[in-house]
C-alpha cells in the first residue's frame, strides 16, 4: 500500500476519524472516487479484516472506517436529478450487510454526472423485485461480499420479471462466476461496473 493507504491504517487504528476524514478528502479530492477506492480504502479494509481473523479485534476499527469512508463518499456531490431519472439501481444480496462498495459506485457514477438509486445492506428478493418493477431501472447491481450471501436464485428473479433490466451486474466476491446466470454480467473492478452502467 502506498503512504496514503498507510496513514489512514494508522490513523484508523487510533480511532481518530478527523485524520481519516482529512485523508479520504484529500484522496477523492485529488484522484477521484475509483482510484481512492482501489489504492487506499481496500487495501486498509483488507489489513484490518486479516488482523481481526487473526486477533479476533479491531470491530471497532471495522465500525469507525466504514463509517467514516460511508460520510466522505456521500459528501460526493451529486448531480441535480432531472429528466431522464435515475436508471441505475444499487443493491446489496439478501442478507448482504457489506454495503460500502455500492457506496464508492455511487459516488464514482456521480463525479461522471451520472445519478443512482442506493438501496442498502440486505435487500430480500422481493422488495428488489418490487423496486425494479416500480421503477423500471436500466441497470441493477447486486452485490454480494461472501459466497453465503451469493445465491444466484436473488439474480434469476430480477431476470425472469416482467421489467427485465437492461443489464444485471453481479459485484462482489461472492458470486461464483460458473453459476452465474446467462445475461448477468460480472466486473473486474469498480471503475469496468462504473463504466458498464455508466454505458447504458
Amino acid at each position: 500500500a502506498g503512504p496514503a493507504a498507510r496513514g489512514l491504517a494508522r490513523a484508523a487504528v487510533r480511532l481518530d476519524s478527523t485524520a481519516m476524514r482529512d485523508i479520504l478528502e484529500r484522496e477523492v479530492g485529488e484522484h477521484g472516487v475509483v482510484s481512492t477506492w482501489d489504492d487506499v480504502v481496500r487495501p486498509v479494509l483488507t489489513g484490518i479484516g486479516e488482523r481481526h481473523a487473526a486477533t479476533k479485534r479491531l470491530i471497532e476499527v471495522e465500525h469507525l472506517f466504514s463509517r467514516t469512508t460511508t460520510e466522505v463518499l456521500a459528501s460526493v456531490p451529486r448531480p441535480r436529478a432531472g429528466p431522464p431519472p435515475s436508471r441505475i439501481l444499487l443493491a446489496c444480496a439478501e442478507e448482504e450487510q457489506h454495503s460500502l462498495p455500492l457506496e464508492a459506485m455511487a459516488a464514482a457514477l456521480a463525479e461522471k454526472g451520472v445519478t443512482s438509486r442506493l438501496l442498502g445492506a440486505r435487500v430480500p428478493v422481493g422488495a428488489l423485485a418490487d423496486a425494479v418493477e416500480r421503477i423500471g431501472p436500466a441497470v441493477v447491481v447486486v452485490w454480494s461480499q461472501t459466497a453465503v450471501t451469493g445465491d444466484t436464485d436473488q439474480l434469476r428473479a430480477l431476470l425472469q420479471g416482467p421489467r427485465r433490466p437492461m443489464l444485471v451486474i453481479a459485484g462482489g466476491p461472492g458470486w461464483r462466476s460458473d453459476d452465474l446466470p446467462d445475461g448477468v454480467t460480472q466486473p473486474a473492478s469498480l471503475a469496468d461496473a462504473v463504466r458498464l452502467a455508466s454505458a447504458v
